[in-house]
């Protein structure tokens, strides 16, 4: 994988997890029950335990953290979807794809890493953050999101990349015998 295939994916991460994070900080925003606050503090809360969640005003180190985490694991995720593009040979319906790969990843989170560390009844993802919902339309626009910066930057930038590699190769010598 290029570098420059790194760095699709790494922006790609990035604008999807921002987008991920928009869609629950909206919906803590609009609800009586939750705060803005709460998905970023309840990532970090996931590893540090649950008296890293509480009050915005006490738990900022817990916010920060939560955010620089999740932007860490949504480079990351980022950087996977532009490799498993690449291996696919570029296929057509990439916001598709990425679509996908968003109800994936939700999937894998869900029912694979989270319950890890907390048991199923325990999990924030139960409603002590947003209702179910809101985790599938944030994994959805995470995924849509991917898939757009994929075909927005992603077939262009690692398409003109191309020429210049094969441009570089040269002919092998070939010394023929007497």
């Amino acid at each position: 994988m290029t570098k420059r295939a790194m760095l699709v994916g790494a922006v790609g991460g990035m604008a999807a997890g921002m987008m991920m994070a928009a869609v629950e900080m909206i919906y803590g925003w609009a609800s009586s029950a939750h705060t803005a606050w709460d998905a970023p503090m309840g990532i970090w809360a996931y590893i540090g335990g649950l008296d890293h969640f509480g009050h915005p005003a006490n738990h900022i180190g817990p916010i920060v953290l939560g955010i620089g985490g999740h932007m860490m694991n949504s480079m990351i995720i980022g950087i996977v979807f532009v490799a498993v593009m690449r291996m696919l040979r570029n296929p057509p319906g990439a916001l598709m794809l990425g679509t996908a790969y968003g109800v994936g990843l939700w999937a894998l989170m869900r029912y694979v890493l989270l319950p890890l560390n907390t048991p199923n009844d325990r999990l924030f993802t139960t409603s002590a953050i947003s209702p179910q919902w809101v985790w599938w339309a944030a994994h959805l626009a995470l995924g849509m999101t991917a898939g757009l910066v994929y075909l927005l930057l992603g077939r262009r930038q690692l398409a003109e990349a191309a020429p210049r590699r094969l441009h570089d190769v040269r002919e092998p010598r070939v010394h023929k015998a007497a």
